[in-house]
C-alpha cells in the first residue's frame, strides 16, 4: 500500500482556486501548512469526526464552491450517521474523501476495532451514489475530477499505508489563527 502523502501531494495538486479544503485533524491537517494549497483550507485540530459535518455547512451554504473534506476512518467511527445526512442534504458540491488506514493515528496509531467495516457499501446504503476506491496517487485528479461532474456528493476511499514512523511536522497553526485566516 502507498503512503498518505503522496496521494496528499496529488489531492492537493488536483484542487482550483474556487474549492474549499476542509481536513480533519492529524496528519493532514498538519502537512497542509507547510504545503502551497490553491484553495482556501480549514484544518481542525482537535475535532474528531467533524470534517464531514463542517464541510456539509460548507457545500449547502457555499453552492458556488466545490468543497472536498479529508476524514480518517478512525474519525468517521466517531459519527459513520453523517453519509446518511450528507446523502439526505444531497450537495452536489461536497467530495468527502476517506483515509483508511486502519489506525487512530492522531492518538498514537492504535488499531481501529476488529470489525471491518465496508465503508463504500455503508455510503452507498445511505444513499450516496458516487462511491470510487482510488488506488494510486496518479489517479487521483481524475477520480476528483468524476466527482464535479457527479450528480450529488461523493465519497472517495483511499486506501493508505499506516506508517506509524512517518515524520509527521507538529501543528504550527492555532486553532484562532486558523479562524482568523480562513475566509470565503
Amino acid at each position: 500500500m502507498i503512503p498518505r502523502k503522496p496521494f496528499l501531494d496529488a489531492l492537493v495538486a488536483a484542487l482550483m482556486p474556487q474549492d474549499v479544503l476542509v481536513s480533519c485533524l492529524g496528519a493532514n491537517a498538519r502537512w497542509l501548512p507547510h504545503m502551497t494549497v490553491p484553495a482556501p483550507v480549514f484544518a481542525l485540530c482537535d475535532s474528531m469526526g467533524a470534517a464531514i459535518p463542517l464541510a456539509l455547512g460548507i457545500a449547502l451554504t457555499r453552492p458556488e464552491r466545490h468543497v472536498v473534506a479529508l476524514e480518517g476512518d478512525g474519525s468517521l467511527l466517531m459519527s459513520p450517521n453523517v453519509l446518511a445526512t450528507v446523502a439526505a442534504a444531497c450537495p452536489s458540491n461536497l467530495t468527502c474523501v476517506l483515509w483508511l488506514n486502519g489506525h487512530y493515528e492522531s492518538s498514537g496509531g492504535q488499531m481501529l476495532p476488529g470489525a471491518p467495516v465496508d465503508w463504500g457499501a455503508l455510503a452507498r446504503a445511505s444513499g450516496i451514489g458516487h462511491v470510487a476506491t482510488v488506488a494510486e496517487p496518479a489517479a487521483l485528479a481524475a477520480a476528483l475530477a468524476a466527482t464535479r461532474k457527479a450528480a450529488g456528493p461523493a465519497l472517495l476511499i483511499l486506501p493508505i499505508a499506516f506508517d506509524p514512523a512517518e515524520e509527521i511536522p507538529p501543528y504550527s497553526e492555532r486553532p484562532e489563527d486558523i479562524t482568523v485566516r480562513f475566509r470565503l
